[in-house]
């Protein structure tokens, strides 16, 4: 597993897990390592992954990226190699003893289609579908409403069943798979943001956060609260831990739905329009962590959206419209 390890002025902040093929440095928000200063320029460097190697590459940026305090423009990467932009270290780490993540789809849709009964008329809500995702890929469905970008990813999510073709999660076929298989999948692989929240209402935050860790028996008392306690701190709640959803603002809820969806250790977060009610800010906060967690933990997000700068700052769009994907 290879890493990056972010220091500023010589203060640790935070490990960065290198899962993706390119990861862009830089002061904008778009960037996936993101490095707040002025300093820094708005896309700055990348990281770039070819095989088992790593690489750095300056994107023509005002102030120049030192490795091991000389100026480069494009550098292979070992281990114990320190990058250093403006008054930020960023030391490249391999671990050896641990295999890296292959780079093999970690979702796979073929030919899948969607019919349901709407009175005495057959409605088509996805046609021939085929597409894959990732691991660690930060994506997104848009389209308008209608489009059959929330109906995939039910089907992905393994709410709802597809009419035709075949959803298989992690090289496994879900079509075939039993109830008592697919809650188990559901469980213990993914993890799930919705618009409305769905949050218990009768229990605080704490509560809403432990629910779905009471189902896994591999989860002791001990590990239980720990997960609690660091997801909590990790949306920003630990001091709302006991509040209700009514006595918290949507923001708020949202950040308790994704702390819920994050307990269970998922590797697929699903999130249907994350962003839909609430306000601009707000918002963009919780894009901004998502995007942090996708970086940090390496958990792959799939969003139903139309909001623009969820696509901005995804890594990459599928169009959807009339359930179709649009070239």
């Amino acid at each position: 597993m290879a890493k990056l390890l972010i220091h500023e002025d010589q203060q640790p902040l935070r490990e960065i897990r290198l899962y993706k093929s390119r990861l862009t440095i830089g002061r904008s928000s778009e960037c996936d390592i993101r490095l707040a200063s002025t300093r820094v320029s708005r896309k700055h460097a990348q990281i770039i992954r070819d095989g088992e190697a790593f690489f750095i590459e300056d994107l023509g940026s005002t102030n120049a990226v030192f490795l091991n305090d000389a100026k480069t423009r494009r550098a292979a990467l070992k281990h114990g190699d320190r990058i250093r932009i403006h008054h930020f270290v960023l030391q490249f780490v391999e671990d050896a003893a641990v295999e890296m993540l292959p780079a093999e789809n970690i979702v796979l849709a073929e030919n899948v289609s969607k019919q349901y009964a709407l009175g005495n008329q057959m409605v088509t809500a996805l046609q021939a579908i085929s597409l894959s995702v990732a691991r660690g890929e930060f994506m997104a469905l848009a389209g308008p409403s209608g489009s059959g970008k929330s109906t995939l990813l039910n089907l992905i999510g393994c709410i709802d069943t597809p009419s035709a073709g075949r959803v298989s999660i992690e090289g496994h076929d879900v079509s075939g798979k039993s109830p008592d298989e697919l809650a188990d999948l559901r469980l213990n692989t993914l993890g799930f943001v919705f618009q409305t929240f769905n949050l218990l209402p009768v229990l605080s935050a704490w509560e809403n956060v432990e629910y779905p860790l009471l189902q896994k028996r591999d989860v002791d008392k001990h590990e239980r609260r720990k997960r609690i306690e660091h997801y909590l701190e990790v949306v920003g709640l630990a001091r709302h831990a006991h509040h209700r959803p009514n006595e918290l603002s949507g923001g708020q809820r949202q950040r308790v739905a994704i702390a819920r969806a994050l307990a269970t250790h998922p590797r697929i977060v699903l999130a249907d329009e994350p962003t839909a009610n609430l306000d601009h800010k707000t918002g963009e906060d919780i894009l901004r962590l998502m995007k942090q967690l996708n970086q940090e933990e390496g958990t792959t997000f799939i969003f139903s959206t139309h909001d623009a700068r969820v696509m901005e700052m995804a890594d990459r769009v599928i169009e959807l419209a009339d359930g179709r994907i649009t070239e």
